[in-house]
């Protein structure tokens, strides 16, 4: 197999000028929780250009995509998109000299991870405080999920985006910056849906290339929270795991604005503490294949096969080493 990366800088082709300095490559592509990561390790020796005249500034952007050639074997050259990204940090390191440049795929210049805000929002919806954020940011809304009303919440010194971030968590939905666009979707509607291929334990091969993590005796049975019934007292409802028998229960602090209110809540905060209880990391021979928010079955782990979700993938390349390292949590699908 082959793979080449793919730059362009500032929207021109700067690819030449790039990779014929670049040492490594790394882009982190998450399901929600994080901003999409790019960075470039370059060589910075002799005239030290990219301290001096190409040296990058925090208005600037790079697009990446990464290209595979007989992978797998026989099949036709295929073209993947990682992202816009505008640049967040730069480090100059010596001896050897090397500029490492790093880049979010957020619009950082708007202010949407950086001005923490104070606000609240009133006989609203879940919809529509996220298409707020979106046309601050200056970027549109793709909304793959049911839409829930909300009395009020309050935006509390957070920036735009945390807050985005928080309100989809108590939801169940994944957030994720991507191609200039903010994507949310339902996280048990994605985990229901069918694995995109199998990986087998025998075919992985390599030292330390994968763990497994189980914590299914600190799973919850059951979960609590409280809400403000239509007589305006305070009311508790619990939510039990189907089939689980155990004593377990999972207490949410924060309170629910009616009983719908709570139900989404409850089943949210035990879906996203159940999704801890069995993780896996992987890495495998590079493959853009693997994207984060796809399912895949995990076979030859005796009792740890099953379906997973990616939470995350990294694909590297160093050299002529191209990787890519999943981070997976098996899915979710009972209630």
């Amino acid at each position: 197999m082959k793979s080449t990366i793919i730059l362009k800088y500032n929207e021109k082709d700067e690819q030449h000028k790039i990779t014929s300095d670049m040492e490594s490559f790394e882009w982190v592509d998450n399901a929600s929780g994080s901003a999409d990561t790019l960075t470039l390790t370059l060589r910075n020796d002799g005239k030290q250009k990219w301290m001096r005249g190409y040296m990058p500034t925090s208005k600037d952007f790079i697009q990446a995509w990464i290209q595979t050639q007989d992978w797998p074997v026989g099949k036709a050259t295929q073209k993947v998109y990682c992202g816009k990204f505008v640049l967040d940090s730069l480090g100059f390191h010596g001896f050897p000299e090397t500029v490492e440049i790093s880049g979010l795929s957020v619009p950082i210049n708007t202010g949407f991870n950086i001005t923490q805000r104070h606000r609240t929002w009133k006989k609203t919806t879940i919809k529509t405080i996220l298409s707020a954020l979106a046309k601050n940011a200056g970027i549109p809304l793709q909304f793959d999920a049911s839409d829930h009303k909300i009395d009020s919440i309050t935006q509390s010194g957070k920036t735009d985006l945390s807050f985005a971030f928080s309100v989809c968590q108590d939801y169940d939905l994944c957030l994720k910056i991507y191609n200039k666009k903010m994507v949310v979707y339902d996280q048990t509607k994605y985990e229901r849906k069918k694995a995109i291929t199998t990986i087998n334990r025998t075919s992985i091969g390599g030292s330390n290339a994968y763990e497994i993590n189980d914590q299914r005796s600190k799973e919850y049975n059951a979960v609590k929270i409280s809400y403000t019934g239509k007589s305006g007292k305070t009311l508790s409802y619990t939510f039990r795991r189907p089939g689980s028998s155990g004593s377990r229960v999972m207490y949410v602090t924060e309170k629910a604005e009616s009983l719908k209110d709570a139900e989404l809540k409850a089943k949210a905060a035990l879906r996203s503490s159940i999704r801890e209880c069995r993780t896996a990391t992987i890495t495998l021979t590079g493959n853009t294949m693997y994207t984060a928010a796809v399912n895949v079955n995990l076979k030859d782990f005796g009792k740890l096969d099953g379906k997973y979700f990616i939470d995350s993938a990294t694909n590297a390349k160093s050299g002529g080493a191209y990787t890519t390292a999943l981070v997976l949590h098996q899915v979710v699908t009972d209630f």
